[in-house]
């Protein structure tokens, strides 16, 4: 595979990620693996997308593989702890949380300093297990959520997103995924905007940062066209 076409791979599999085509984006990333199967942007990529489609055990798989390669940090840290989150390993969650909080970029003046109050949250209820058995309820709604959207019932899968996070007031991608569900199919930016914003306050995600700005571009473009925002 030539370089340009690893990198249209690599931009095409973002763009879907970002629109909130989780299948389509595993899709290029597969097609990329086939040329750099070890691949930070490989392995990274395809743990992140396999785990918003709930396929854990698979997201893990890579993103263990990439810390085998590339060593601990606080990047891997977290999405090790994300995940483990994610799919109910409590204190495999907690031990993530609490290596990454003390990596050097989680210190105050690090350049991840502003995710620090989040996974102290998340840290906070890992250790406590009455509180994590509640956030179980928020996983089952966020998964309900994705299958209504994968059977093109859009309306109830935004709900069933907002639902998860009104359970679990840390599940940042459920926000995230109402938030695209209003700005790409229910032609809806303004509900969007502020699940966005919610969402990268939560998170500080590169990825939901372009959401907010795409969704910015789309209320310029009704404001442009006399189109009233919804």
């Amino acid at each position: 595979m030539n370089k340009f076409y690893a990198s249209w791979c690599e931009r095409m599999g973002l763009n879907a990620y970002v629109a909130g085509d989780y299948k389509k984006a595993e899709n290029w990333f597969r097609k990329l693996e086939q040329s750099e199967p070890d691949s930070i942007r490989v392995l990274r990529n395809l743990g992140v997308v396999l785990l918003a489609q709930g396929k854990g055990e698979e997201a893990e798989h890579y993103l263990l593989r990439e810390e085998q390669l590339y060593g601990a940090s606080f990047d891997r840290h977290a999405a090790l702890a994300d995940l483990a989150y994610s799919i109910g390993k409590r204190e495999q969650a907690a031990a993530r949380y609490r290596s990454a909080l003390g990596e050097p970029e989680c210190t105050e003046g690090g350049k991840a300093y502003h995710r620090r109050a989040f996974l102290e949250e998340r840290l906070a209820l890992c250790q406590d297990p009455v509180a994590f058995a509640e956030t179980r309820k928020a996983m089952e709604l966020f998964q309900r959520a994705e299958r209504l959207r994968e059977e093109g019932n859009y309306e109830a899968a935004a709900a069933d997103f907002l639902k998860s996070f009104y359970s679990d007031r840390t599940n940042w991608p459920a926000l995230n995924n109402a938030a695209s569900i209003y700005l790409n199919q229910l032609d809806s930016p303004a509900k969007a905007e502020p699940l966005f914003r919610k969402a990268f306050e939560l998170s500080g995600s590169t990825q939901v940062a372009r959401n907010m700005e795409l969704c910015e571009q789309a209320r310029a473009r009704r404001s442009k066209d006399g189109n009233k925002d919804k």
